[in-house]
């Protein structure tokens, strides 16, 4: 009987990618391979920790037009390949691999000679090119250069690229046409974690009684970054304090008379913990107009939880979100579309559970793991050179 395939699934284990890091942990069975995973934010040495700093310090301003000159990102990127590099050293003490799966393209920046001895899978959910464009200046895009010409390297190198979105593969295959044969598109895997009654239960909740509370829910550790402010201003414009509440979860410096009525901060709560988990199950609606998101893995879990949701239509956020069927999108900064939005679901309970219950059957179609495994297995058995085609 032939073994199993023995995959190293590397993670840049930062900001959201930590949240795939930890679902891949459940795939290993599912996909049926020996699997070794390395989460590149886990286990840091003082060594590490020293080369980390030094690579990461700034040499100009953090913001504005002169941000990045100094080559921080691609020093960023730099420092975790060469992590990535070391950990799978170390990890080949034990045996060699037959496949590596290295998410983002960060973690092969330094792996280009391993790949070429073992088949290589690079999983991406933005270019560098992509990420640029959130630079203010000409100058801070131009500072992205060395990084795009450093995934062109990592993608020819690779034996497959898997792109979370269709907006991250028009871009990958815009610049580098000689590597779109070998992309494939499979959205984020998110936890099957959440009660499917949950729907029914907050549909009878806000059917009791006309003076039932409606509760939106906001979770984003980058406050700015994810829209909060935005969202807070549309709040107070639409005095929804009067009829709704809002849980915010981050652990962002909010000051308390900044948050309107009907608002509540909450703070130093752990993803997937049970009282985490309580907040979706209590919530109505979810609520995140983000101004900057490559992807948006909390779309896909509040599709999971049964909840409609509010986001902007930008980048990979309308391949999550359906306008009008899923959730509603506005405009990322517009305040008057994010009030109307707000009004619309916070007014109809029959539209919450309509939205809700298709959000939860689409995420479960595109993006629960025994969907993600079905697509990466048979990838990954392909790259070895089997004969093996996704059903």
């Amino acid at each position: 009987m032939t073994s199993a395939p023995r995959v190293a699934f590397v993670n840049c284990g930062i900001l959201g990618h930590k949240a795939m890091a930890d679902v891949m942990v459940d795939l290993g069975v599912l996909m049926g391979v020996e699997a070794t995973h390395i989460d590149l934010s886990n286990d840091l040495t003082i060594g590490d920790r020293v080369i980390r700093r030094l690579l990461s310090c700034r040499a100009v301003p953090t913001d504005g037009a002169f941000a990045n000159l100094d080559l921080r990102r691609w020093r960023q990127e730099l420092n975790l390949g060469w992590l990535a590099r070391r950990r799978l050293r170390a990890a080949e003490r034990h045996g060699g691999f037959d496949v590596l799966h290295l998410h983002t393209q960060s973690a092969a920046y330094t792996n280009v000679a391993r790949m070429a001895r073992t088949p290589a899978i690079v999983s991406i959910d933005s270019t560098s090119r992509l990420a640029s464009l959130e630079a203010s200046s000409a100058a801070g895009r131009w500072s992205y250069k060395p990084n795009v010409v450093h995934d062109g390297i990592v993608f020819r190198a690779a034996r497959a690229i898997v792109s979370t979105s269709e907006w991250a593969k028009r871009d990958l295959v815009d610049l580098y046409p000689d590597c779109s044969a070998k992309v494939h598109v499979i959205p984020y895997p998110v936890r099957d974690a959440f009660d499917p009654e949950w729907i029914a239960e907050r549909y009878a909740r806000g059917g009791r009684e006309a003076s039932t509370r409606v509760r939106a829910l906001f979770v984003g550790g980058d406050f700015p970054r994810k829209g909060g402010a935005d969202l807070l201003d549309a709040w107070r414009d639409g005095s929804f304090g009067e009829r709704a509440s809002l849980d915010i979860v981050t652990d962002w410096p909010i000051a308390a008379h900044a948050a309107p009525p009907g608002v509540r901060i909450v703070r130093g709560t752990v993803p997937y913990s049970a009282g985490w988990f309580e907040l979706w199950r209590r919530a109505d609606v979810f609520v995140m107009p983000t101004r900057h998101e490559a992807f948006g893995i909390v779309y896909e879990e509040a599709a999971a939880a049964g909840l409609p949701a509010i986001g902007t239509a930008i980048n990979a956020v309308p391949e999550i979100i359906e306008d009008d069927a899923t959730g509603l999108l506005v405009p990322p900064g517009d305040v008057a579309a994010l009030v109307r939005a707000l009004r619309t679901l916070i007014d109809s309970a029959d539209l919450r559970r309509r939205l809700g219950t298709a959000a939860r059957a689409r995420v479960r179609q595109r993006a629960f793991p025994d969907r993600y495994a079905s697509k990466l297995a048979p990838l990954i058995h392909s790259v070895m050179g089997a004969d093996v085609h996704a059903s």
